[in-house]
């Protein structure tokens, strides 16, 4: 599981980074668990919590863990510490050899544009979280944003190492059903591949029931899962 834990940290990447006591310890001020939490370097064998809550509470943020299938035992532990569960979700993959051609009226562009940044009214309100996710990809090296022409969805793909990750997909609700996400994946799975990408994953809430079908009918099927444990705010 830690092969999925570094590759959703090298695209999401928090600002700050600490190695220590087993522990790789990520921090992006506050926005997303994604890039504000730590994960076991050997997941049979998690170092001690104090190292997790040293690293997170000098911050002012609460400790954050990912648990991962076969961390039963730490997930146990962190409960009866009184940390939550929180943020279930899937890791899916597909190849990405076949993907279709480019949808036409979709841009693959190496910066956000207006029309894909205001698709952030649809989601939230909160500058600071938006200007947060802003900073955490503007770390990734190569990344796409696609925007719909009639700005009406957008999502964006990091790429490495061979692999394209895709995130913040988003479709305004009023054009939702009308199959611009399928459009979306496909020019940034395009993208990715015309880049030398093998295969492309993305990670969806376990509860999110629609966009769970989009993303089978894109052809993604589920490998893994996590959630985290979140401690007591300090």
């Amino acid at each position: 599981m830690r092969e999925w834990s570094e590759r959703i940290a090298a695209d999401w990447p928090p600002a700050e980074v600490e190695t220590a006591g087993g522990w790789r310890l990520g921090y992006g001020g506050g926005v997303t668990f994604r890039a504000n939490s730590a994960y076991a370097l050997d997941p049979a064998a998690p170092g001690p919590l104090s190292e997790v809550e040293r690293f997170y509470h000098a911050r002012g943020a609460p400790a954050a863990v990912q648990i991962w299938p076969g961390m039963a035992g730490l997930d146990a532990e962190l409960a009866g510490r009184g940390y939550t569960a929180r943020r279930s979700a899937l890791v899916m993959v597909r190849d990405i050899g076949d993907t279709p051609a480019p949808r036409e009226g979709v841009e693959v562009l190496p910066r956000p544009d207006a029309r894909w940044r205001e698709l952030w009214s649809h989601e939230t309100a909160d500058p600071r979280v938006v200007e947060g996710q802003h900073r955490i990809m503007d770390r990734v090296p190569v990344m796409g944003y696609a925007v719909d022409a009639t700005g009406s969805a957008r999502g964006c793909a990091a790429l490495g190492e061979g692999w394209v990750g895709v995130y913040n997909m988003l479709t305004a609700a009023s054009a939702r059903g009308q199959g611009l996400a399928g459009g979306i994946i496909d020019s940034l799975l395009a993208w990715g591949r015309d880049k030398g990408a093998h295969s492309a994953y993305l990670l969806v809430a376990r509860d999110n029931a629609s966009a769970l079908r989009a993303y089978e009918r894109a052809g993604f099927a589920e490998v893994s899962r996590y959630h985290y444990r979140v401690g007591p705010a300090v």
